[in-house]
């Protein structure tokens, strides 16, 4: 019988719930020995709790290591499952009791020893960081565009501002290029994602940091991870429309717009297949969100493969 314990990660601390009593202890390696040492086998032992980031990082590499089973529940998911079970208050004592009560809905599948590339962890903070930057670098633009020509002073400050920003964005991104192409492995990969017609040095980079913090993932795992699975609203007589539940991957779902939009001019697979979605009555919009699927999907594979993309032969 599986032994389920709840954990609310934070900063410095982990609260622990273990069906009988809340714990309190240190985010180290120390603090999760001790939740260890409540376990009576370690084998039958299931940790449940949220991706934090970098907060759930050292936790993560510990189970990997200690080939303990995990259950990561999404944060939308835990506030929703605690609105179900009526929770209003919200302290990280409560959390770690509502992840613990998530055990109603886990299955045997679900329980997972995570793998951790430390590769793709730092190659993502490096991404968080560049996406950061350009941010405030479009903010600073914003800013230009509202002040008036005459305030000379405060433009050519802005217009600083946004030099050394784009200075700084360009030295991350190539750092990022180099730690993220050191490897053989993941160069071929990159190489091989380039081939894809639409797909840049910019979008390849971002799949190929996305991929390997999942090294696991079949392509329905993946869809999901992205959040573009699809989700139907119907209840009685009413039937809703079907959208992607975007529980997830936004930042490679804003990157890839643009991509597949030139895929479907440019990429003669995604053309196709977007042709023929709209050729039976499918809108536009949710024919663009497929082809965007079906783009990610097609580099998912040939990351996994390492072949080059194969053009649709001529048709006669």
């Amino acid at each position: 019988m599986k032994n389920y314990i709840g954990i609310d990660i934070s900063k410095a601390t982990l609260d622990v719930y273990d069906g009988d009593k809340s714990y309190k202890f240190e985010n180290t390696t120390q603090g999760f020995k001790k939740i260890v040492a409540l376990c009576k086998n370690i084998s039958e032992t299931v940790f449940i709790f949220e991706p934090t980031g970098i907060y759930s990082y050292a936790l993560t590499s510990f189970c990997s290591e200690n080939h303990i089973g995990v259950v990561m529940v999404g944060p939308k998911e835990s506030r929703d499952f605690a609105r179900s079970l009526k929770v209003r208050s919200k302290t990280d004592k409560i959390d770690a009791k509502v992840l613990y009560k998530y055990q109603s809905h886990v299955e045997d599948k679900m329980i997972k020893v995570p793998t951790v590339n430390h590769q793709a962890i730092k190659v993502q903070e490096m991404l968080n960081a560049y996406e950061s930057i350009q941010s405030s670098k479009q903010r600073f633009k914003n800013q230009v565009e509202s002040t008036s020509k005459s305030h000379k002073d405060l433009l050519r400050t802005l217009t600083r501002l946004i030099k050394s920003l784009e200075l700084e964005a360009q030295k991350i991104f190539n750092k990022i290029e180099l730690l993220l192409l050191k490897e053989r492995e993941t160069k071929e990969n990159y190489d091989a994602i380039s081939t894809i017609p639409s797909i840049g040095q910019k979008s390849a980079l971002y799949l190929c940091a996305f991929f390997l913090k999942y090294p696991t993932a079949n392509a329905k795992e993946m869809t999901a991870l992205l959040g573009l699975d699809p989700v139907m609203r119907d209840s009685g007589t009413f039937r809703g429309k079907q959208r992607i539940s975007k529980h997830g991957g936004q930042q490679l779902r804003n990157l890839l717009y643009l991509p597949t939009l030139c895929a479907i001019q440019h990429n003669d697979r995604i053309k196709e297949f977007y042709i023929g979605l709209t050729s039976r009555a499918k809108t536009k919009k949710l024919a663009v969100i497929a082809a965007m699927r079906k783009l990610i999907l097609m580099a998912f594979s040939i990351f996994k493969s390492k072949e080059k993309y194969q053009p649709l032969l001529a048709k006669i």
